[in-house]
């Protein structure tokens, strides 16, 4: 009985122990090795997610931008004095004339009153025009209509050129787009078209390399109506090298993507007037647009 006790007692014997060792370690190698596997094929992922991510956020702004593009939704003023018709030019005071423009035409006045004139001259109270009806201080000054050139046509493969109220706000602004391969970014500046030059630009994307078979970064689609050229459709194609390497391939990925689908609606509208023999409502360009 005390034999058995003895035994019964006993622990592993220094093989059994050093046998399990060695299963143990193999487990643990084997966990270990799959984590890793798991590790490089998020971080691998994670690559590409993080390139999709910039270029969806480009083109997302890219669509607004030019959906709004061509846009004048100016707030309107009121004449400050009246003014007696006449077939030469003259100048009318005005609440106020921002955002006012050499070329626009305004909208003076409403019912039989009403016309159209197109602003010759502005200053900081007055815009100067032919005035052929007589309109009393305090009548309604407005501008109606959109740019045809909403998508500027000295837009290139390499740069978009957009005109209009892209923001919503009343304001005219001029943005520009830029697809440098040599510098490797895609950047974007915004301004007010009252600016004497066009603000820094901010880089959206980085890692940019030149398109498979030479492809353009911006293409367009135009159409033609009572003497305009309209932009109807801007596309992108953009190829990004990640800023680090794959971890499971050692290499750099490259992700080209290519988008066809943004349309200006308002040039898109512009271009439905003229060809409808309606061209009162097509503004100009304004002056010294693009900015430079």
């Amino acid at each position: 009985m005390t034999h058995q006790r003895a035994s019964s007692t006993q622990g592993f014997s220094l093989f059994e122990t050093m046998f399990s060792i060695a299963i143990l370690i193999v487990l643990s190698g084997a966990a270990l090795s799959g984590l890793l596997a798991y590790q490089k094929i998020y971080r691998s992922l994670d690559l590409k997610t993080d390139v999709l991510a910039g270029v969806r956020g480009a083109s997302e702004l890219m669509s607004q931008e030019i959906g709004q593009a061509g846009l004048l939704n100016y707030l309107g003023t009121t004449l400050a004095a009246p003014v007696a018709a006449s077939q030469s030019p003259q100048g009318a005071t005005l609440h106020s004339t921002a955002g006012i423009f050499v070329g626009e035409k305004l909208l003076v006045d409403a019912g039989a009153a009403q016309e159209t004139i197109t602003v010759t001259e502005v200053s900081s109270t007055t815009v100067t025009g032919v005035f052929q009806n007589s309109h009393d201080a305090g009548v309604p000054v407005n501008a109606v209509g959109v740019f045809p050139e909403g998508v500027l046509s000295s837009s290139s493969a390499s740069q978009l050129q957009l005109l209009g109220d892209v923001n919503g706000d009343g304001s005219l602004v001029y943005v520009q787009y830029d697809c440098d391969t040599t510098a490797g970014t895609l950047s974007r500046s915004i301004t007010p078209i009252t600016a004497d030059s066009a603000n820094p630009p901010q880089i959206l994307l980085t890692g940019l390399l030149v398109n498979a078979n030479g492809a353009p970064c911006f293409q367009y689609r135009t159409a033609t109506a009572a003497g305009y050229t309209f932009v109807t459709n801007v596309g992108m194609t953009v190829t990004i090298q990640t800023r680090r390497v794959d971890p499971q391939t050692g290499q750099f990925v490259i992700v080209a993507n290519a988008f066809d689908h943004f349309a200006p609606r308002n040039v898109w509208a512009g271009l439905e007037m003229a060809q409808a023999g309606i061209y009162g409502p097509l503004q100009p360009t304004p002056p010294g647009v693009p900015l430079h």
